[in-house]
């Protein structure tokens, strides 16, 4: 199931809802929205905005909310440039109670929910033969817990071009930066010191936020298919009243990064937010927010 909803002033699109699942962790996320909050989520557009996974929602941009019948509900979410026509972010969670296995889907496809004049013509015909994979952005491989769960990952909307180094690393060892963090996303997830993870990942396809002489998309594939320059994560930990947050910076590019730390590529949400243009966590109470966000620690991640 998905609904899809668009934050332009001119246009709205409504999407009929056949099943509404909640997940068990959404209780948890309502708790904080009695304290003071600037700069949350209005939930007129789409009433998944409100979860706390969710960056601020950019004027003009669709959101799509892919869910299952699966107890977790919510599946993901991706905010999707209609303009650009590519996605800004895919958000998500994890957390220990999703087991499962279901198995790789592999079926690559336009999502279903997204109508075709917002996106490239044929997504597949821009991969073909560009010498750039099919990145997933929600990994196929965090989404076990049911066959439909997979099987959305594999949509475009979820999907950004990466080079194949940087994707799969040598000679299929995921030994890359990128790979390695997203099996570090994981555990992290699943740890038993950890209620909830909140994730936004994605890769830039806007102008450089602060260096105004460059831009952050490498060029397009057949003039139109965005390549990002750099990768992004957004990670925020709840762990029962208490919350930790982490950032992550990858320059993408075709090198053999495999034996960096992952530490070299960490940094505090707000740096992010500087680089990103992108408001993480907003839905935070702002005394919450503005705590987690100003710092971070490697060790407390293991790093």
């Amino acid at each position: 199931m998905t609904t899809l909803k668009t934050l332009s002033l001119k246009l709205t699109l409504f999407l009929s809802v056949c099943l509404i699942a909640t997940s068990c962790s959404d209780d948890d996320d309502s708790k904080v929205y009695d304290l003071t909050n600037s700069n949350q989520n209005a939930t007129n557009i789409v009433k998944e905005a409100s979860r706390l996974e969710m960056p601020h929602l950019k004027n003009g941009c669709i959101v799509l909310v892919h869910s299952t019948t699966h107890k977790e509900g919510v599946n993901f979410i991706v905010e999707w440039d209609a303009d650009k026509k590519a996605q800004r972010w895919t958000a998500y969670r994890i957390h220990k109670g999703q087991t499962g296995s279901a198995g790789y889907d592999g079926r690559f496809e336009e999502d279903p929910d997204l109508p075709t004049s917002y996106r490239v013509s044929d997504t597949y015909s821009y991969y073909k033969g560009s010498g750039f994979t099919r990145g997933h952005i929600c990994a196929s491989a965090d989404r076990q817990y049911s066959k439909t769960a997979n099987h959305q990952t594999f949509y475009y909307t979820n999907m950004q071009p990466q080079y194949y180094m940087f994707n799969a690393g040598n000679e299929d060892k995921y030994d890359s930066p990128w790979c390695r963090l997203e099996s570090k996303v994981r555990n992290w997830g699943r740890s038993s010191g950890c209620d909830t993870l909140y994730i936004v990942k994605g890769g830039t396809i806007e102008e450089d936020m602060l260096l105004k002489n460059s831009r952050y998309p490498q060029g397009k594939i057949k003039g139109q298919l965005p390549i990002p320059k750099y990768f992004f994560v957004a990670l925020l930990m709840k762990t029962k009243t208490t919350y930790q947050a982490i950032g992550f910076w990858l320059e993408h590019d075709n090198i053999d990064h495999s034996g960096d730390e992952l530490s070299k590529y960490a940094m505090s949400i707000d740096n992010l937010e500087a680089l990103t243009g992108i408001d993480f966590f907003c839905n935070l109470p702002d005394a919450t927010e503005n705590e987690v966000e100003k710092s971070f620690a490697t060790i407390k991640w293991g790093l």
